[in-house]
């Protein structure tokens, strides 16, 4: 059975909603040598933008927060402690 791909309705949502819901989904990310992985998302995190003080984007609008500051269904990836990807 191939899954439905989630559209960016599904995203732009009170994330205090949305994050709960991804626990279960697969997250599919084909790489540049044309290598296709799947992963089971197992945990999530949420924080509410600006006003969050625990979020990036609290410090307001740069070129590593941008993304944060997008529509919903975008990824914010980064590296935390130097040795892991979030």
């Amino acid at each position: 059975m191939i899954a439905k791909r989630l559209g960016f309705d599904f995203y732009n949502r009170d994330v205090l909603d949305v994050a709960p819901e991804l626990v279960g989904k697969t997250l599919v990310r084909s790489f540049e040598n044309n290598s296709i992985q799947h992963f089971t998302i197992t945990e999530v995190e949420a924080y509410r933008g600006i006003e969050d003080l625990a979020c990036h984007a609290s410090k307001g609008r740069t070129l590593r927060t941008e993304v944060m500051f997008q529509h919903g269904g975008l990824v914010y990836v980064y590296l935390i402690y130097g040795m892991y990807w979030m």
